[in-house]
């Protein structure tokens, strides 16, 4: 056990674990958390006129699922960049999520033009199909997957360890990510407005958390 310790310490910091651990926890809290717990009355179409005349695009599904790698890798550079780095991007992000929570709480959105199924026996409409099933078009408003691609990118440009080209790639697939969120019909366009929005006022906010600003003081 404490082999496969030192093997993750390796990777990831120790000074890191409690802000990863705490944002998942936050994140499984606000986005399925409240589907478990609450069944809202009332759901609010933040769509526009542009919304309903974009097209499904199953070929979007590789992004949207290949995100999750994306934010592992994020957030493992953030980890390791510094403690200084870590704490402001990982507590801007836990503060965003928390704002995506009473986002969800008080102003619950819905997508009613998607469809159940897409029509193709090609692996992109199954695979996009199966998203459909397992994922409920509710916790709309602010968009956890674009608010994840958007924070790793922050974080990217926060990191001296890395490249250019790393800072570039995490942006190009971040837009990917973006487009990825509406062309399968899982999200509005105000949608990734709102969580570029609170992420920044996540990160903002931040800066005034003591242990935060102790850490930049190291």
């Amino acid at each position: 056990m404490k082999k496969i310790i030192e093997k993750i310490e390796e990777i990831v910091p120790k000074y890191s674990w409690i802000y990863l651990i705490a944002a998942v926890t936050i994140n499984g809290i606000s986005y399925f958390g409240l589907r478990l717990l609450i069944t809202p009355s009332k759901y609010y179409d933040l769509s526009t006129p542009l919304d309903h005349k974009l097209p499904l695009l199953p070929v979007f599904i590789i992004p949207y699922f290949l995100a999750f790698a994306q934010w592992v890798v994020g957030y493992i550079i953030i980890a390791r960049e510094s403690k200084a780095v870590c704490s402001r991007i990982m507590t801007g992000e836990i503060i965003a999520k928390i704002f995506c929570f009473f986002f969800f709480l008080f102003l619950p959105t819905t997508i009613s033009y998607r469809p159940d199924k897409v029509l193709g026996d090609d692996i992109l409409s199954w695979m996009t199909s199966w998203l459909f099933r397992i994922d409920a078009p509710t916790n709309l408003f602010p968009s956890i997957h674009c608010l994840e691609s958007y924070v790793v990118v922050r974080g990217a440009l926060s990191c001296k360890k890395v490249g250019k080209p790393y800072i570039i790639i995490m942006a190009i697939f971040s837009v990917f990510v973006f487009a990825s969120t509406v062309l399968l019909k899982q999200h509005f366009i105000v949608d990734f407005f709102g969580a570029v929005a609170v992420a920044e006022a996540g990160m903002f906010l931040a800066r005034f958390v003591p242990f935060v600003k102790k850490a930049q003081e190291v």
